[in-house]
């Protein structure tokens, strides 16, 4: 087996599975991280937010639209800003993401102590191999 290979499947898979539950609720997966982290960090700029969601700008520009358009956030930047949004959730779009976060559940968890993993003990060992590969990436981009 191949650690590298089964994560990025069952990343791929994860990504699919919440494509599939977010749809009926007029959201994707990039849509929902956006409502997300307006929810964590309002005010913050269309770079900002595509920098936090790992996109292009472009990219983060549609998904602003498609926000805006359906109201599930509001540009809060006052007068004098110029043509830069500050981007914050609506009351709408706070409520539709507390009801997709409940639609994600917590499945993951579920399927992880069906066979006997703990899944807060996953979450810590992914999270360090994470660390590490950053460190690790980090360190040998110093190196070159």
């Amino acid at each position: 087996m191949d650690l590298a290979y089964e994560l990025h499947d069952l990343v791929r898979t994860l990504d699919r599975e919440a494509e599939r539950i977010l749809r009926p609720e007029g959201l994707n997966y990039h849509r929902y991280l956006a409502l997300i982290i307006l929810a964590e960090h309002p005010g913050i700029t269309g770079r900002q937010l595509a920098a936090a969601i790992r996109v292009t700008e472009a990219a983060a520009s549609g998904i602003v639209r498609t926000l805006l358009k359906g109201q599930l956030i509001e540009d809060a930047a006052g007068p004098g800003t110029g043509n830069v949004r500050h981007l914050k959730i609506s009351a709408e779009g706070a409520e539709t993401l507390d009801r997709c976060s409940a639609l994600l559940g917590s499945s993951l968890d579920e399927n992880a102590r069906a066979i006997q993993i703990d899944p807060e003990q996953l979450a810590r060992t992914i999270r360090a191999l994470h660390d590490e590969l950053r460190t690790w990436h980090q360190n040998s981009e110093r190196k070159e």
